[in-house]
């Protein structure tokens, strides 16, 4: 079984991806920059982890010493993801190189070709650095986690609300669905290049924030909002849309009651 390095394996994708290759019996390290004692959520039995610093290039030899595949969910926010998905891609892939790691797994995003959303930007950076590299790289787009929709609707918590961005649809996906994916891809399983996969269903903002109300319980009313910008042009456009790449996964409402559960 090859040994897998997850860079970011802290995080929600990073974790899943974590436990889906701990599980398959799977060789693991995580590389991070913050590790997680035993206890927290966020440490998985079985893994390794190195403190990682992807930007300063701090303990990536460490991380990537014994490799034989990397798979990135790393991420940033705001300003900070231009660094990480730039300059630390170039870093972390020139260290692979060196001590001969043979393949990669990039998780990026569905929809971020010709986005003027900074992110989608930096993601698309990302994805060239990765494919331009000698690595035999395999990205794998997704459409947005069923987590990230529901954080959308709760963002109107403090005014009592339930926010859904209106004239938008979703085809969410579950963060279990796309992890296994990764791994099947880490394995090497598909051609090398870029795949996209999506959520089972499209569904407008408004009917996933109604079974988000459902399931919860909750008596906020669902307001919809125009989301400004960039990545509200992209969205309102379907560009987050894939439904020829469906995946019969875990759709919404399956996942809100196992949840519950």
């Amino acid at each position: 079984m090859p040994r897998v390095l997850v860079v970011g394996g802290t995080g929600l994708a990073g974790r899943a991806v974590t436990a889906e290759a701990v599980e398959r019996g799977h060789d693991v390290v995580v590389a991070a920059r913050r590790t997680p004692d035993d206890d927290a959520d966020a440490y998985v039995p079985g893994a390794v982890y190195v403190t990682t610093d992807l930007v300063t290039g701090s303990g990536l030899e460490e991380a990537v010493d014994g490799a034989d595949v990397i798979v990135d969910a790393s991420n940033g926010v705001g300003r900070q993801a231009a660094h990480v998905f730039a300059f630390g891609a170039q870093n972390l892939l020139h260290t692979a190189a060196r001590f001969g790691v043979n393949s990669a797994v990039l998780l990026s995003v569905a929809g971020i070709d010709g986005s003027g959303y900074a992110y989608y930007r930096a993601k698309a950076e990302q994805e060239r650095a990765y494919l331009d590299s000698p690595l035999e790289t395999r990205v794998v787009r997704a459409t947005q986690f069923h987590d990230f929709v529901t954080a959308i609707f709760e963002r109107g918590r403090p005014f009592g609300t339930l926010l859904a961005p209106s004239r938008t649809r979703f085809q969410p996906i579950a963060v279990a669905d796309v992890a296994r994916v990764l791994v099947d891809a880490a394995e090497g399983a598909g051609e090398p290049g870029v795949r996209t996969v999506a959520g089972p269903r499209i569904e407008s903002a408004r009917e996933l924030a109604e079974q988000w109300k459902r399931h919860s319980g909750s008596r906020r009313p669902v307001v919809p909002v125009r989301l400004g910008g960039a990545l509200g042009a992209t969205w309102r456009a379907g560009r987050n849309l894939a439904p020829e790449h469906a995946i019969d996964g875990i759709g919404y409402g399956a996942w809100l009651s196992s949840r519950a559960a």
